[in-house]
């Protein structure tokens, strides 16, 4: 029975507070210069590769670079 009491006294609002304040990671902080080099590297081929039309910004293309791990052809 102690379980319930544990459930039915459980703060949700506690439980769910995001202590983030808002501040975005910005990877690019804590690379190398040479991990750095690459991701400029990348975010220019993948630029050249979609065309000026592509509608996709930087930022999108720097997730994806970071997420394939600078994987310009999955990017």
């Amino acid at each position: 029975m102690s379980r319930h009491r544990a459930v039915r006294n459980l703060d949700y609002n506690e439980e769910l507070y995001d202590d983030d304040d808002g501040n975005v990671f910005d990877e690019m902080e804590d690379m190398s210069e040479e991990d750095r080099e690459r991701m400029q590297a990348g975010i220019e081929a993948v630029k050249a590769a979609l065309g000026a039309g592509a509608g996709i910004n930087d930022q999108e293309i720097r997730e994806s670079l970071w997420y394939y791990y600078f994987d310009e052809a999955a990017t």
